[in-house]
């Protein structure tokens, strides 16, 4: 079987546009600048697409440490601030985060409508991973685990049952894996290769409404969600399409700032027994 990585994504703020790479470093949390930066509201929770649709059309660049985020022709600045601290609640965890300037927290949330704050996930900030599917493995703010891979076949299925092209955002998968593989075969790997990298497949990635939104527009697609359902409902009553994953090489690594390797699109990709 002939695979290859096909696309490469990183997503430097939590539920903002991805942005698509031709090569990224590996850290044991995942991509470089993968989710690193959140948007909290006024009582310091996590906000996504799923409370607030809007914020995928927040365009963002990373530029030396700081996040340049654009709405709408109009852009700001963020630096991260380690003297300020705050706690901030992703799911069920409590992370200590550093935050940014008032005055940008004041144009976001001039943009949003609503009360939000910035901030950034440091380093030493990083949050284990469900040990129910893997021991001695960390994130930043991602939803729970540091990698989401997604075959190209499965997304041409999609494609073809759907009766148009399925954009690949509305899955917002970090790796995208392409070649001679069947449509959801994703769903039986267990561990592949990609160069001197080994990785796990652990948990199949249960599926939000974000999919069913337009990734350009921000409301939902009309007849996605019963769609998706059709396709993709497993037995427990949940919609599933692609596979959480961590780096092997990544266990129990306690310096967060060590690049681990480095993947790039049209690496080759050997699937491990």
């Amino acid at each position: 079987m002939v695979l290859q990585v096909s696309q490469l994504w990183h997503y430097p703020l939590k539920s903002a546009q991805g942005l698509a790479l031709h090569t990224a470093a590996m850290y044991a949390h995942g991509l470089e600048q993968d989710r690193r930066w959140l948007i909290v509201d006024a009582a310091g929770r996590m906000l996504t697409q799923r409370q607030q649709p809007q914020l995928g059309a927040l365009q963002v660049q990373v530029v030396a440490g700081c996040l340049v985020i654009s709405w709408a022709g109009q852009s700001l600045t963020a630096q991260p601030l380690p003297e300020v601290t705050e706690i901030v609640q992703v799911w069920d965890d409590h992370l200590t985060a550093y935050a940014v300037a008032s005055n940008v927290n004041q144009q976001l949330s001039g943009w949003l409508g609503l009360a939000v704050r910035l901030v950034y996930c440091p380093d030493q900030a990083q949050r284990p991973v469900d040990p129910h599917y893997a021991v001695g493995q960390h994130t930043g703010f991602s939803d729970g685990f540091p990698l989401l891979l997604l075959s190209q076949a499965s997304l041409d299925a999609l494609s073809v049952a759907w009766g148009a092209p399925v954009d690949v955002r509305r899955f917002r998968p970090n790796l995208v894996v392409a070649g001679d593989c069947a449509a959801f075969a994703e769903d039986r790997w267990a561990s592949l290769q990609i160069g001197e990298l080994l990785f796990d497949l652990v948990k199949p990635c249960q599926r939000c409404v974000i999919p069913t939104l337009d990734p350009d527009q921000q409301h939902a697609t009309p007849g996605f969600a019963k769609f998706l359902a059709q396709q993709r409902r497993h037995s427990d009553g949940k919609i599933y399409l692609g596979q959480n994953m961590v780096l092997r090489q990544a266990k129990q690594v306690t310096d967060f700032t060590k690049k681990l390797g480095q993947l790039n699109v049209g690496d080759p990709v050997e699937l491990l027994r």
